[in-house]
């Protein structure tokens, strides 16, 4: 009992400086009076060892961080340039500048493909085929592509020599690119899971033959809107824009153009750290994008296999994990030097978001270590 006395009154001597002291002597305290003592102080350790670990990261990063709690946020900070070749003031990233978010954007799309499939506009369970009639491959359904299972070939393999490698590339253009080519597939539908882009690029086309509008015209206003997004943007759209920021490769290089950039659905959002933020509390927490009932399905493993499950669980445009730090729904990016990472936990509503425009791998290992110290491992 004197080695709890003599700790707390350690914790209590100015270590600790916002935990509540208590009014009376410790040797004065009741059990569960020193219990929530010990709960306070704990709280205090993590929270400072959150901040400590936090602070590393932005040393080692270019872009943006945030941590929060369901609408609380514990932390948030930008660091670095947007430009690494200018580093000025006027040039500094900000909470409104824009990152390309690379495979993050795949939610985005998921979400419209969800949300036309509520509406009845469409069925998971359709062929591709529907909406896109001369497509060259049998029997691929809408749930293949979204869980990539479809099969397909990789877009970002295709031979560069075969495109306008001055121009962006259109979904329209890679569409009838492969309806000329005839790529040969990788498996048949449904046999095997390969993390695919054209999956997600198609998906996107889809959105636009259904709806008959562009899918920024879509996404725009039946997900940025009611998630109330202020500036997220495509990637087709940047030549009206000044707030967003250049990728750059680990030794400090800056990416040029590259025509892939004008495929949208895989890839191809920019956004900030607060859209993200309001856009992982609008889908995944308050259900004011689809219902709840959807959203459940998007964040559950949608990729099972007869032959059982795949190494990796992936929902619809959602990683997942199931492990020691509890359920995971997260999902990763990776695009021409910018590398984001975006994690959310349903059981604490912790959500932790990285940008970065420097491919300095800062944050790898950083969510499993914050993980473990709000879990005490």
């Amino acid at each position: 009992m004197l080695k709890i006395f003599i700790f707390l009154q350690i914790i209590f001597s100015g270590v600790i400086t916002s935990a509540e002291k208590p009014s009376l002597p410790l040797s004065h305290l009741s059990i569960n009076e020193i219990n929530k003592l010990f709960k306070e102080a704990n709280k205090e350790f993590k929270n400072q060892a959150l901040v400590s670990e936090l602070n590393l990261l932005c040393d080692n990063l270019n872009g943006s961080v945030l941590l929060a709690f369901g609408k609380e946020v514990f932390y948030k900070k930008e660091v670095g340039y947007k430009r690494l070749a200018n580093k000025t003031e006027q040039n500094s990233i900000y909470s409104e500048t824009l990152f390309e978010l690379a495979s993050i954007s795949k939610q985005f799309t998921a979400a419209a493909i969800l949300k036309l499939m509520e509406e009845k506009k469409l069925n998971l369970t359709d062929d591709v085929t529907k909406f896109l009639p001369q497509f060259p491959y049998k029997n691929i359904t809408i749930k293949h592509l979204l869980t990539h299972t479809s099969g397909l070939p990789e877009y970002m393999d295709f031979p560069e020599k075969d495109f306008n490698q001055n121009e962006a590339l259109s979904n329209s253009k890679l569409e009838n690119y492969i309806e000329r080519i005839k790529p040969k597939i990788l498996f048949q539908p449904g046999m095997r899971f390969k993390y695919i882009n054209t999956n997600y690029a198609l998906l996107a086309l889809i959105v636009e033959k259904n709806t008959q509008n562009s899918f920024e015209q879509y996404v725009r206003k039946e997900l940025f809107a009611p998630a109330g997004l202020q500036f997220s943007c495509f990637a087709t759209e940047l030549h009206t824009k000044t707030n967003y920021c250049k990728g750059h490769l680990d030794d400090k290089s800056e990416r040029p153009f590259h025509f892939q950039n004008g495929v949208l659905g895989d890839k191809g959002i920019y956004s900030n750290i607060d859209d993200l933020y309001r856009w992982i509390k609008s889908y995944l927490i308050d259900y004011k994008v689809v219902s709840q009932e959807i959203v459940l399905q998007a964040t559950q493993p949608q990729n099972k296999l007869y032959r059982g499950e795949p190494a990796e669980l992936y929902g619809y445009g959602l990683r997942l994990e199931d492990d020691v730090n509890g359920y995971l729904i997260y999902h990763g990016g990776l695009w021409r030097g910018f590398q984001n990472n975006m994690v959310y936990r349903p059981k604490d509503q912790y959500i932790f978001i990285v940008l970065s425009n420097f491919r300095n791998k800062a944050m790898i290992g950083v969510n499993s270590k914050l993980l473990c110290i709000i879990d005490g491992v």
